[in-house]
């Protein structure tokens, strides 16, 4: 009898896997994995781990949109703050460990150990983002890999104030139709004599702001020279630019004691008190200019161009992806997410900053700050490949604050212009090796 009911109970549970299909498919899958039923899902029931370089605000853009990842898919994130600094010897020892996050936020630590992240350029289109902001965020000169993504950026341009302007009855340039930089000087000393300011222009003491001047007439801080470089920061046209940068200051149009060394003020201060009448700096004042100037219009202009072309310096932070990190596919899963347009674009909305993929943009519903982040925007078309191989060579590797302090003591008259990108480039070509 035992026999003949185990016989039927076989029989039964045969009949019931014929119902189901037959097969392990069936079986409910284990949380976390990818569903095998039409296209791939993201998985679920998972923590994604992210480390980032600074504890982020109450209502954080990136954090935020962490989290509506998370809620959208069913997964869960854990944040890991380690300050840059302490990331550079922190993170080979977790790759030694084998204990590392499965997402980043990193300006350099896929250029430092690239052979420790995914190439992501497998993984996303490439051609939906600003060349330019892929090239300088991911950092990846010389190599096929694309071990990181752009994130967030911020670009240098000029602010304006729209009084003074009016005042001295100058008409505002246009991203189609920018001013030289001989216009510049030129409306810089008319905002003095009728626009009611102390000052045309000022720049922020930063060889980032100055070198845009440099770039502009077809300078750099070095030139390729077959597999390495060679110093090019004294040539002609560099010498030439920073005198003119010297008389200008001499002459009064701009604060020169920012330059000369003899004030720590910040020019940016000198702008928000409607001293100034064109304000060389980047994109990251903005928001805090929207609240901290009341006491005149202001807006955003063009950046001029020079004798060869216009410059615009980008720098920023990226998102990379451990190679050997526990949940790789699940980080690989919410870059996929986070890049399409809509998700990009909620972002965004909540960083309000430039955007790195082509035909996104932030759209305010203020009808000036509209106008403004056009030509934010814009600015991004004015990056130059001088800069990317400035970039490409990590000259700041051998030298850093020396090359400010040489433009510094050119315009404080303790050195020619000549004289101080002569020192300056004999220090850098002995420090790093390369040929004159």
């Amino acid at each position: 009898m035992k026999k003949v009911l185990s016989l039927l109970l076989v029989a039964a549970m045969a009949l019931m896997l014929v119902a189901c299909g037959g097969s392990s498919s069936s079986t409910p899958a284990a949380s976390g994995s990818t569903a095998a039923s039409g296209s791939a899902e993201a998985p679920t029931g998972q923590t994604l781990k992210v480390m980032l370089s600074e504890e982020p605000s109450s209502g954080d853009s990136f954090t935020t949109t962490l989290n509506k990842w998370a809620e959208e898919t069913g997964n869960s994130v854990e944040l890991m703050v380690i300050p840059y600094d302490d990331q550079l010897t922190k993170f080979p020892l977790m790759a030694k460990n084998k204990d590392l996050p499965d997402l980043v936020s990193t300006t350099r630590l896929s250029r430092l150990y690239p052979d420790e992240f995914v190439d992501l350029g497998q993984v996303v289109d490439t051609s939906i983002f600003e060349p330019m902001a892929l090239e300088i965020i991911s950092q990846e000169y010389n190599s096929d890999k694309l071990s990181c993504l752009p994130l967030q950026f911020t670009i240098t341009n000029v602010f304006y104030n729209k009084d003074a302007f009016e005042a001295a009855g100058l008409e505002v340039p246009t991203v189609d139709d920018r001013w030289t930089m001989d216009e510049v000087y030129e409306a810089a000393a008319k905002l003095m004599a009728d626009g009611g300011v102390k000052y045309g222009m000022a720049v922020d003491f930063s060889r980032a702001r100055y070198d845009n001047l440099m770039y502009m007439n077809g300078g750099s801080m070095v030139e390729k020279d077959g597999d390495s470089f060679k110093v090019a920061i004294n040539s002609q046209a560099n010498i030439d630019t920073l005198q003119t940068f010297v008389d200008k200051n001499n002459e009064g149009i701009m604060p020169k004691a920012i330059w000369a060394g003899g004030s720590t003020d910040n020019p940016g201060d000198y702008f928000k008190n409607g001293d100034v009448g064109m304000y060389f700096s980047g994109s990251w004042n903005y928001n805090a200019f929207t609240t901290d100037i009341t006491g005149f219009e202001w807006g955003v202009m063009p950046s001029p161009v020079g004798s060869v072309s216009g410059s615009a310096i980008l720098g920023g932070s990226g998102l990379a992806v451990p190679e050997n990190s526990a949940n790789k596919d699940l980080a690989l899963s919410f870059i996929k997410w986070f890049y399409e347009e809509e998700n990009f674009s909620y972002y965004l909305d909540l960083d309000k900053g430039l955007s790195s993929l082509t035909g996104v943009t932030y759209q305010p519903a203020d009808e000036k700050a509209a106008a403004d982040y056009t030509v934010l925007q814009a600015e991004v078309g004015q990056t130059t490949t001088l800069f990317s191989v400035d970039e490409s060579s990590m000259w700041r590797n051998y030298l850093d604050n020396e090359y400010r302090d040489a433009l510094k003591q050119a315009v404080n008259g303790d050195m020619t212009a000549e004289e101080a990108l002569n020192d300056f480039a004999a220090a850098l070509a002995e420090k790093s090796g390369w040929a004159q």
